[in-house]
């Protein structure tokens, strides 16, 4: 989380686009990301060189971005190869063009550096060029704008090569609103994750990436836990490029997405800018994936013809938040794991046959495993900066289960989610005493929870109380509120009080009275 002075500069270079009538939260990330992607470029052959330099040794030409001599930018005219235009690498360098004026800045990125992020041979960038498509300059006659934006990127402070830094500032950003989407705050992914446990080697997907925050938590947790098998050649080419998938149907959030996990040293990414719940578009990722974690829409529909085959034998709906739980399933193979996000009506909605028949596919062919009840205001749908709404709030819970094909719900785990470490107000500052890492040892310990009991924060319900109640998850309906228990008075006693009351008061009227 990003404070105090870095903040005030990202506060102020957002300030620096209100002023200039730029207000649309998802043009300004658009903007500032790919600026941001630009400057990491440099920042990164900065430290590629300075490391040459200390041991004496000119860098690989491999190794670098900005090579010696110059870049080609070459497309394919009426079947020809043209160079559409030459020009230094060095030119193309943060450094070199930064201190330009207002007017040749402009020039420079909209002609050069643009076109050079967007080549689709330029190896050296990864797939970026496969999210840029439809990228556009947008600083026309806003050449004032630009010139304050990257001066203030090149604040020392502001260097790529801090990635939790930088994906912190990411993350900041992007808490402000994106094309109007829910963001999973930062420490319900780290909490998800850590109850996934992902294995270096393992395939982990999520489905409706958004800024990718659950790729990037998960790689981050493996480069924690298994940092010295991270040595290991093989396993680090693993790591880069075998490992990390994400979806999102919108080019610009699958390129954040792609550009937050290069920044958090995911070489190669596999992003695509796909809806993996329409046509035959996830037919290779049915059944390959170990772990699978989501915050999918919460609402919305599709037109029947559109939707994967597969997924209306699973359950027969149009709602997307359906649809993305019963996705989310057959990604899985078997034994694979996961946990969705998902409004409460998922849990206990009775009145249309796919929500209920979808929590008997949970919990009589595959392995339920928990429900996670957060508090009400822990997801709202984003304010735009400056503004004071405050975004609508939705119930939602975490749902927890495993593939198996074969059934295995036995018990399921409820735990009622009171703090979550901040305010549930609009400013969500932070408080003490958050439920999250009594959560996680919980979910650890599952075989001691069988003990507790229903009045308890957490506790475990046989799967046939569950089957009896119309696979109804809803957690009040197994939830036993403990009775306080209060010591009253006699009735006699507060019945001679009263009369003594009224006696005091009949004396003090009869005085009145006399002295009138």
């Amino acid at each position: 989380m990003i404070t105090g002075n870095l903040k005030n500069k990202i506060n102020s270079i957002w300030q620096d686009f209100y002023n200039e009538n730029m207000a649309q939260t998802s043009e300004i990330v658009n903007q500032l990301t790919t600026l941001m992607f630009i400057k990491m470029l440099d920042d990164r052959q900065n430290a590629v060189e300075a490391q040459a330099a200390v041991i004496g040794v000119e860098p690989k030409q491999s190794d670098l971005i900005f090579k010696k001599g110059n870049y080609k930018n070459i497309e394919i005219i009426n079947g020809e190869e043209q160079v559409i235009f030459e020009i230094p690498y060095e030119d193309l360098r943060w450094k070199n063009f930064k201190n330009l004026n207002s007017t040749d800045l402009a020039a420079r990125i909209k002609n050069y550096v643009i076109p050079f992020i967007k080549d689709k041979n330029n190896s050296q960038i990864g797939k970026f060029a496969d999210y840029a498509k439809k990228y556009t300059f947008g600083f026309d006659d806003k050449e004032r704008l630009l010139t304050s934006v990257v001066d203030k990127l090149s604040d020392d402070e502001i260097n790529f090569n801090n990635t939790d830094l930088m994906g912190d500032v990411y993350e900041y950003m992007c808490g402000s609103g994106v094309s109007g989407q829910f963001r999973t705050p930062r420490h319900i992914i780290d909490m998800a994750v850590e109850m996934m446990k992902p294995r270096l080697g393992e395939r982990i997907i999520d489905p409706a990436m958004g800024t990718a925050g659950f790729i990037v938590e998960s790689a981050k947790y493996i480069q924690t836990h298994q940092a010295d098998e991270l040595f290991n050649t093989t396993k680090k080419k693993v790591f880069n490029e075998e490992m990390f998938f994400g979806c999102d149907n919108d080019s610009n959030m699958s390129r954040i997405g792609y550009m937050n996990c290069i920044l958090h040293s995911i070489k190669n990414p596999n992003i695509t800018v796909d809806s993996l719940l329409e046509h035959e578009n996830a037919k290779e990722y049915f059944g390959t994936f170990d772990v699978v974690l989501q915050n999918p829409p919460f609402s919305g529909s599709l037109v029947q013809s559109a939707i994967n085959g597969k997924l209306l034998g699973l359950t027969k709906t149009k709602r997307t938040e359906l649809l993305f739980v019963s996705l989310m399933l057959m990604l899985m193979k078997v034994g694979g794991r996961g946990m969705s996000i998902v409004p409460d009506g998922v849990l206990f909605r009775d009145n249309e046959k796919a929500f209920v028949s979808f929590r008997k596919e949970l919990i009589d062919n595959q392995k339920l495993i928990g429900i996670i009840s957060m508090p009400n205001g822990l997801f709202s749908a984003p304010a735009k900066k400056g503004s004071a709404s405050k975004g609508a709030e939705v119930k939602t819970s975490f749902l927890i289960f495993q593939r198996t094909d074969n059934g295995g719900t036995d018990n399921v785990w409820f735990y009622d989610m009171r703090n979550d470490g901040f305010t549930l107000d609009s400013k969500r500052s932070p408080i003490d005493g958050s439920d999250i890492p009594d959560i996680i040892y919980r979910f650890n310990h599952l075989d001691e929870e069988i003990v507790r009991s229903r009045s308890e924060q957490s506790f475990m319900v046989p799967v046939s109380e569950i089957r009896e109640n119309g696979y109804s998850l809803q957690m009040k309906l197994y939830k036993k509120i403990k009775k306080a228990n209060y010591d009253f008075r006699p009735t006699g006693e507060i019945c001679d009080e009263i009369q003594m009351s009224l006696n005091e008061s009949a004396d003090i009227f009869k005085s009145l009275k006399e002295c009138l």
